[in-house]
């Protein structure tokens, strides 16, 4: 599951929790692991651990955890454990994205018959996606566009009088998507 920065996320606990069980809330992040919060069943206030004091909220009654103002750091995997009877567990992947912002949009001089290029750069948040369109039409991945981190340059060779219109880049991940959108004209003689 993935959340955005800042936000609430309520993390599941498993079902048919009866006031006799214990829960734990543990977190992994592939290099170091810690508990969130130890729950041993009744009207006992859980024992949640720092870094989570004031900003993890546990729900007896269905052993579920809200994690508020959520980080990237907060990143990793959750399990919960509930002991008495049976011991069973689960584990969630918490994915914490900051929302992309709004693309940059520009090109290069445009003249007619060289070689042109239209960039769109993200500055924030991880991009997973970055596409094209022209006109409102989107825009064959044939068209030599080249992503590395969150850059996208659409190459117009040669540049043609057909090359003039709109453009707009979509950048987009899990969470969010931002759209900007450019007009190109194309200079000289045909």
């Amino acid at each position: 599951r993935a959340a955005a920065v800042g936000s609430s996320v309520l993390l599941p606990g498993l079902d048919n929790i009866t006031h006799r069980h214990s829960t734990r809330w543990e977190y992994s992040n592939g290099t170091s692991s810690h508990t969130i919060l130890q729950h041993d069943g009744g009207s006992h206030t859980p024992a949640i651990h720092v870094p989570y004091v004031g900003r993890a909220v546990f729900h007896p009654s269905n052993g579920s955890l809200m994690l508020e103002d959520v980080q990237e750091s907060d990143s990793g995997i959750y399990r919960v454990t509930v002991s008495g009877g049976d011991r069973e567990s689960l584990e969630i992947l918490l994915e914490v994205l900051k929302p992309v912002s709004r693309p940059q949009l520009w090109s290069s001089t445009l003249v007619a018959r060289a070689t042109g290029e239209v960039v769109c750069e993200v500055s924030e948040g991880r991009v997973d996606t970055i596409t094209w369109k022209k006109d409102g039409q989107p825009l064959p991945p044939d068209r030599g566009f080249h992503i590395s981190n969150s850059r996208s340059v659409l190459y117009l060779r040669p540049a043609k009088k057909s090359d003039c219109g709109s453009y707009s880049c979509n950048a987009s991940n899990r969470i969010s998507w931002q759209e900007t959108s450019l007009n190109i004209t194309i200079a000289g003689e045909w």
